[in-house]
């Protein structure tokens, strides 16, 4: 059985009960009736698997994606869809934070509503975390795209070809410490103010670069910091300078 805060889902949830005593659910949050119950005879854990199943098609992952977001392996999540092993209270509200689908759907199947708080917008599909290396090619024709690699959640405002990369150094610091996830958009036009992710050669070789995109009338385009205590404030954008993609959105993990 499924084992929550001690209990079994068979314990906390008996047939024909309408709400799930779960602590993290508000008593504003009512349950749809009308809803199709999967899996008549079927044990709570494989009725549970059977919805993490759903919930991870409808989000477009794959049995990997979904384990590289949570930090598990791929046979673990097999197992949870299969109704063999059950995940914990903590992987599963990760599943449900994953899939977009609020936690009270994998014990009922259905979704919940609440007239105290605007729709939040919806998610699309998984970006992908790169290197700044591999961040280089991602404009080329064929982006390396592998299982391989850790996703997150696309934010609204990113495109198909979007990708993430994780901050490094302290030149942004004002505005993004190192260690946060930026996600960049190689399709968007920049304008000037935009945070860009910016590849220029630099003695034979390659550096890519994340700075502000700043044009002045009459002097023409510059990279800007974010750090006060930067001595060189300003970057010139040369010829040899392309911007990789622009920077739509940024995440900040405060557990890793």
């Amino acid at each position: 059985m499924l084992n929550i805060l001690g209990q079994s889902v068979s314990q906390t949830y008996p047939s024909g009960q309408g709400i799930l005593p779960l602590p993290d659910v508000s008593d504003a949050f009512r349950l749809r009736s009308n809803y199709t119950p999967i899996g008549e005879g079927m044990t709570e854990d494989e009725k549970v698997g059977q919805r993490i199943t759903r919930a991870r098609k409808e989000a477009g992952l794959t049995q990997q994606q979904l384990a590289s977001m949570l930090g598990v392996s791929r046979p673990a999540v097999a197992q949870w869809e299969k109704g063999r092993t059950s995940p914990s209270a903590e992987n599963l509200r990760n599943v449900a934070t994953a899939t977009n689908k609020p936690l009270i759907y994998f014990f009922t199947g259905a979704g919940v509503k609440t007239d105290d708080f605007d729709e939040a917008p919806r998610l699309r599909g998984q970006v992908p975390l790169i290197s700044w290396v591999q961040a280089g090619a991602w404009t080329e024709p064929f982006c390396p795209v592998s299982d391989d690699f850790e996703y997150y959640p696309a934010p609204p405002t990113c495109g198909p070809r979007a990708f993430g990369l994780r901050v490094r150094g302290e030149s942004m610091i004002e505005v993004y410490p190192p260690g946060t996830l930026i996600f960049v958009d190689p399709d968007v036009e920049p304008v000037s103010g935009d945070d860009v992710v910016v590849q220029c050669e630099q003695h034979g070789g390659v550096e890519a670069t994340f700075k502000r995109y700043i044009i002045e009338p009459g002097v023409g385009p510059m990279l800007k910091v974010l750090n006060k205590d930067w001595r060189e404030q300003y970057m010139d954008f040369t010829k040899d300078c392309r911007i990789i993609g622009v920077v739509m959105a940024q995440m900040t993990l405060r557990r890793q």
